[in-house]
């Protein structure tokens, strides 16, 4: 029985360990497809966006329009959806091109939102943002309560958040200001948040499904990370919405 008891808790000690070295892999990967945003987002709304005047280019404004705002949430979805039907055939090095190309093609749509607004109030955001993120982060790697049922009423939340920015743009009178663009932003950002920390715990749970699994468990790792990536980068987005124009 004491045999018993030492193998299982050597086991055990040996899941946390690897689970903690899969969480940091993740981490790891997003972190430096953070990076790829930032830098492609300082050199594209450098040299690009902005012409010698200081105004804003063509591109900028076409960035900016509904029609790039729709082509940019309908490519996510099928970015991500295509990586994730194939990803079982999928080489380790495959998806992490996928990974980093997201974030180059993320770090030009931030360069539409950092050039419109004063340099240190975008860091003081990207802070904010960072400091949302990890305590999020952190609730739903270590909260035990299953946080899959109320991840679907935030998704949908968020799904409409997301429907009415569009159709604003389309539509000034659906297009919030005031307190109650505030309340409005306030509504997603809530959403999004709950979203991260139910990511967060189901990564946990895909790392138990690819125990033994190496390959597999890198793949998914680099997977995590482009979701906790766009997570980020919806918070920085929802936030500089609300505290950009300080």
């Amino acid at each position: 029985m004491n045999q018993f008891s030492n193998n299982s808790v050597a086991q055990g000690g040996e899941m946390d360990l690897g689970l903690r070295s899969f969480m940091l892999g993740t981490y790891k990967y997003m972190v430096a497809a953070m990076a790829v945003s930032a830098l492609t987002a300082y050199l594209f709304g450098t040299y690009v966006l902005l012409t010698p005047s200081g105004n804003l280019s063509s591109i900028g404004h076409m960035l900016n329009s509904p029609a790039a705002a729709i082509g940019l949430v309908i490519g996510i979805m099928v970015m991500f959806g295509a990586v994730g039907r194939k990803m079982y055939s999928m080489s380790v090095g495959a998806v992490k091109v996928f990974l980093f190309s997201f974030a180059g093609v993320m770090g030009v749509w931030l360069s539409s939102i950092a050039v419109m607004v004063d340099p240190m109030i975008s860091v003081r955001i990207f802070f904010m943002a960072t400091v949302a993120f990890l305590g999020v982060s952190l609730v739903g790697y270590t909260i035990k309560k299953d946080l899959g049922g109320i991840a679907k009423f935030f998704i949908m939340v968020f799904v409409g958040f997301v429907a009415i920015n569009i159709l604003g743009m389309f539509i000034p009178a659906l297009a919030m200001s005031g307190t109650a663009g505030f309340i409005f932003n306030l509504v997603g950002l809530v959403a999004i948040c709950g979203i991260t920390a139910w990511e967060t715990q189901s990564l946990k749970r895909i790392y138990y499904n690819t125990a033994g699994n190496p390959e597999m468990a890198e793949k998914m790792a680099v997977y995590g990370a482009a979701s906790l990536l766009l997570a980020f980068i919806n918070i920085f987005s929802i936030l500089m919405s609300m505290f950009g124009g300080d």
